[in-house]
């Protein structure tokens, strides 16, 4: 494989390990590092050698990383375990491109998010995660800015995933793989939205395992009325989602708040169950998550 990669790459293809800057690094199966010249590899050759071999990180690289990263790479790779307290929060981003460009990714995240916030890119280059380690109080806040900047910038097609407020460094590790996990599993099932919250996943995660009575007695909440008034449905949806704000949602819906109103009441009529009573909305708001699953897998 080495042979045919030095016939195709030529004088661009190198083992000499001194020549660390403007190459990738990867490893053979005899764990042998090899580089080639970033302007030689596209990003579709880059993602088939990153499908091929491991990325070859040696010493010298450490000397990119400031002591913030170095720590935290430490915590959520390596298996260091810390006793440590203190605030931090993982902003996962994923992404369906690699990063190629470390320097100017970097730069753009650091001018959105405070000096203190700490960045690290996964092996495959294409997902990552931003640390916060302080609580900021953002007049704007940043998570959406970052995917506008992004796919402008540097044409991106990014999802951005907030974890939960911790405070345990020793269960940093765990916390990263949980949370990076749990959205990699109900991903293909959310609908489009700028960033995602644990209040967004939760629900998919929940209908994921749900038992084959609990699937059937949430289907049939709804499904006479996928067929009879799929608009009234579509309503109530947003209706929760705006935790039960008539104003907000009717506008969110583009209709007057007494249509919703009135649509609210059918269904209350032709079911007997009341939405705008939080249990009641958050059940017939999982049957109808359901239902959208279901549609989206014929």
């Amino acid at each position: 494989m080495l042979d045919k990669l030095k016939k195709h790459y030529k004088n661009l293809f190198t083992t000499d390990l001194s020549q660390q800057s403007g190459f990738y690094w990867f490893l053979t199966d005899d764990s042998e590092p090899f580089g080639i010249s970033k302007s030689a590899v596209s990003e579709s050759e880059l993602t088939l050698l990153q499908s091929m071999f491991n990325i070859y990180e040696n010493d010298n690289q450490a000397n990119i990383f400031s002591s913030q990263q170095l720590k935290w790479k430490s915590l959520l790779f390596d298996d260091e375990l810390s006793t440590e307290e203190g605030f931090y929060r993982f902003v996962h981003f994923f992404s369906k491109q690699p990063i190629t460009d470390y320097a100017s990714f970097s730069e753009a995240v650091n001018g959105l998010f405070p000096e203190d916030a700490v960045l690290l890119l996964n092996r495959d280059l294409k997902s990552g995660v931003i640390i916060e380690t302080s609580k900021q109080e953002f007049s704007e806040t940043p998570y959406e800015a970052l995917k506008d900047m992004l796919s402008t910038d540097f044409y991106m097609d990014i999802s951005i995933y907030i974890g939960c407020y911790n405070s345990q460094l020793n269960r940093a590790k765990e916390t990263y793989d949980r949370e990076q996990q749990q959205f990699l599993n109900v991903r293909n099932h959310l609908m489009p939205k700028s960033v995602y919250t644990v209040a967004d996943i939760v629900p998919y995660i929940l209908l994921q395992s749900a038992s084959p009575m609990a699937d059937q007695t949430l289907t049939a909440l709804v499904e006479e009325w996928r067929e009879e008034d799929e608009e009234t449905l579509k309503s109530i949806k947003v209706f929760v989602e705006c935790n039960l704000n008539v104003s907000l949602a009717a506008k969110q819906l583009y209709i007057h708040r007494n249509s919703l109103q009135y649509r609210v009441e059918k269904f209350y009529d032709k079911t007997g169950i009341d939405v705008k009573q939080l249990k009641n909305a958050l059940t017939v708001y999982l049957a109808i998550l359901l239902i959208e699953q279901k549609e989206r897998n014929m």
